[in-house]
């Protein structure tokens, strides 16, 4: 069918509609490869902390590995702001994936035919916050040009890249588990890159219009994240702003704490316990009660008080790291996980609600770019600090400092009474 459009100089040009099959699989080009992206990570993500505490004996050496991820990602995340508002997103996000290839691609090479130390994994970390973050930002940001191309409506769209992400999330960890209970620690790494590697090619067969950029996205998408950090930081130090203070300060406390969860006290646990294969189950639990918790909210959460709900939810998720960080077993842990899952869930739809009520829309965008910049920097951050706790003292110590901080936290955010009122007000 042919369909006519203004050109540059206001011709109309002729141009050819896709036929519905083909977008059909041009947009299942572009979930498949987003799917492939995540659940490469997701391998990584529990697969990475593990065998580092396996091939160096120390907690501490996870914790360098993370500052040098972080640090990484959050330089080049911040770099690659203008680039993916200049040019093409398609090739932006294919390239970040080939890198991220690259770096597990080289510890797979190192650990086959050499010996892992250290140094490669902090080389192998740095290098993958070059592409994951870049291309993470590129992908996203082509929701837009699918949107053009496919005619589609951006709701539908988010929502089905919203329940890609959340089933590889789910799924990525629970695989890696099994790989790693079955197979040697260094095909999981082929795998890995594999992965990523799947998830750049389909990225290129994507089709050309995906990554443009059109001006009627409006000035908007061009804030890269040094001008949302700053205008972010202005924003917030406002003093009718305090609402949003807290808030922002409570999310950016349970990034970190879920990083470290995450990212070190679990895989040192499933380490101590020569059960490395089981650490990907566990994450995947977090990953299913959040996803449980989400849908209960959407259940009750219009039928229910909004201040009760957010009490309930915050002292239910204290209490959940509270038993979380007592590591009986195994299984134990797993299913502390699970409910520490569903309560975060139902902490943050609440918190996330007030937020969104609390934030004029024209900066929502630049407050998330705040809020990703700290998450950025604070979740390695503490990894580093409570793998330096664990090297001093132990586990059960490190986990009872972290019950002590998210107490603190909860304390002051519910102590609030500007919050408490907030929070009242926006049901």
């Amino acid at each position: 069918m042919s369909l006519y459009r203004r050109g540059r100089l206001g011709r109309l040009e002729q141009f050819d509609e896709p036929s519905l099959g083909c977008c059909a699989m041009q947009l299942a080009t572009y979930f498949t490869s987003f799917a492939f992206s995540l659940f490469g990570n997701s391998i990584a993500n529990v697969v990475l902390p593990v065998l580092v505490l396996v091939s160096t004996g120390e907690a501490l050496s996870a914790g360098l590995v993370a500052l040098a991820s972080g640090a990484s990602t959050f330089v080049f995340g911040l770099l690659s702001g203008p680039l993916i508002d200049r040019y093409d997103r398609r090739l932006l996000a294919s390239a970040g994936d080939l890198v991220s290839a690259s770096s597990i691609g080289l510890l797979a090479t190192v650990g086959t035919f050499g010996e892992l130390s250290l140094t490669w994994f902090i080389i192998s970390a740095f290098l993958s916050g070059i592409g994951d973050m870049p291309a993470w930002n590129a992908r996203e940001a082509m929701i837009y040009g699918v949107q053009r191309h496919s005619r589609v409506a951006l709701q539908t769209l988010v929502g089905v890249r919203e329940t890609v992400s959340a089933l590889a999330i789910v799924i990525g960890p629970t695989f890696a588990g099994l790989l790693m209970n079955f197979f040697d620690a260094r095909l999981v790494l082929w795998v890995t890159a594999a992965t990523s590697l799947i998830a750049g090619t389909l990225c290129l067969a994507a089709p050309r219009a995906y990554g443009r950029m059109d001006k009627s996205e409006g000035e908007s998408s061009k804030i890269t994240y040094w001008t949302s950090f700053r205008d972010g930081i202005v924003f917030l130090g406002r003093s009718k702003n305090a609402v949003l203070r807290t808030l922002t300060g409570l999310n950016v406390a349970s990034v970190m704490l879920v990083s470290i969860l995450q990212g070190l006290l679990i895989p040192v646990f499933m380490t101590l316990r020569d059960a490395g294969y089981a650490n990907g189950p566990a994450l995947a639990a977090v990953g299913l009660g959040l996803l449980s918790g989400g849908v209960i909210y959407a259940l009750v959460g219009t039928k229910v008080h909004a201040w009760p709900l957010m009490l309930g939810a915050s002292l239910l998720n204290v209490v959940g790291l509270v038993l979380l960080v007592q590591f009986y077993s195994v299984i134990y842990t797993i299913v502390m996980c699970f409910f520490f899952g569903v309560s975060s869930a139902a902490l943050g739809a609440v918190t996330g609600v007030v937020s969104l009520q609390v934030t004029p829309e024209e900066m929502r965008g630049r407050i998330n770019g705040l809020q990703n910049s700290f998450s950025m920097v604070i979740g390695p951050l503490g990894i580093f600090l409570t793998a330096w706790l664990i090297s001093g003292t132990s586990v059960t110590s490190a986990g009872w400092a972290l019950v002590i901080f998210w107490m603190i936290v909860n304390a002051l955010f519910l102590l609030n009474k500007r919050v408490r009122r907030a929070v009242q007000e926006s049901q």
